[in-house]
């Protein structure tokens, strides 16, 4: 069973069979939000048995804690709102390190932000930046919590900070104007933590970055890859969804001066207009990839050089995140 987070049209989670039939078609919702409301999902993350959801939209920019099982999932708690002039701003992914910190980006404010997890259900913002923010710029101006800076802090609508060089690891960023009206276009997207390691797609950058994920130390970067937006971490492998493409590689050793460059290579691609999203693995292998295009899922067998199994049938939005969640 996958659940699924959508792009805009469809406000919750919905769960799908192995094979893509959607569950309960009559009453799809996973999630009872107990009247919070429900925004642009974007990442879930499931820890000690808590479904944490990404709840996007503007207005909104929290993350919620929900405990269930099945396909019933009730809201519990606010686990993070966003605080006046705070980093919780448009956010699109959460990763934990499993000891007490939580990890957030934010699309807005072109942050990834460290957050002190309190208990199960609740968290706060660690009160200063990084470390290595701290140790470069003493005198910084930026967003509580931050973890990893924006290269640009003139950004709108958000109190301005210290502008942190990409080659600092400072995240790239792209803003246009509409009708004389500034937005961020093209900011951070999802994030992963691995073995003491944040890693971080910049896509406007075209990079995926790794940092020091208790001191905010940027560490190695990628190969280039056009406008990376979702990253899933399976065994050693990470896995890297761009345009109409999966890439792959072996996690770097970021410490190591003497490894080989970090690159990525293409291990598959979907229809030539087609737009690759949300990845998942299944128990026996089976890799899916969302089509934010075609409002599908494919089917890869990742023991058979990821040949293509199945096409799942059309949802009502385009899919955003992937979650399997067992059979």
């Amino acid at each position: 069973m996958l659940f699924v987070t959508f792009h805009q049209a469809v406000s919750n989670v919905y769960a799908y069979d192995d094979n893509g039939n959607l569950l309960n078609p009559t009453s799809p919702d996973v999630l009872n939000p107990s009247g919070q409301a429900l925004d642009e999902l974007r990442g879930i993350y499931l820890q000690n048995g808590y479904l944490y959801v990404i709840n996007g939209g503007k207005d909104v920019s929290n993350i919620l804690c929900f405990q269930g099982s099945g396909t019933s999932y009730k809201y519990v708690s606010t686990f993070i709102s966003n605080p006046t002039n705070g980093p919780i701003d448009h956010p699109f992914a959460l990763a934990m390190d499993g000891n007490g910190l939580c990890f957030v980006s934010n699309q807005d404010c072109n942050v990834v932000a460290a957050l002190k997890v309190l208990t199960d259900t609740q968290a706060t913002l660690v009160t200063t930046p990084s470390a290595f923010l701290q140790a470069v710029y003493p005198s910084g101006s930026f967003l509580t919590g931050t973890l990893v800076a924006s290269s640009n802090g003139a950004l709108p609508k958000v109190p301005a900070t210290t502008p942190v060089p990409q080659a600092l690891g400072g995240l790239d960023v792209s803003i246009v104007s509409n009708k004389g009206v500034n937005k961020v276009q093209n900011s951070v997207r999802d994030i992963a933590y691995y073995g003491g390691l944040l890693f971080v797609l910049d896509e406007p950058g075209g990079l995926v970055r790794s940092y020091n994920a208790a001191t905010g130390q940027p560490l190695a970067v990628s190969n280039p890859i056009d406008s990376p937006t979702h990253l899933l971490i399976q065994s050693n492998t990470m896995y890297v969804s761009a345009g109409n493409q999966v890439f792959s590689s072996s996690i770097p050793n970021p410490y190591d001066s003497g490894a080989p460059i970090w690159t990525f290579q293409p291990i598959l691609s979907l229809g030539s207009s087609d737009s690759a999203s949300g990845m998942a693995f299944d128990s026996s292998g089976n890799f899916y990839v969302g089509n934010r295009s075609t409002n599908k899922v494919h089917v890869f067998d990742s023991t058979k050089g990821f040949k293509h199994v199945e096409t799942w049938p059309a949802m009502p939005d385009n899919p955003e995140f992937l979650l399997y969640m067992g059979g």
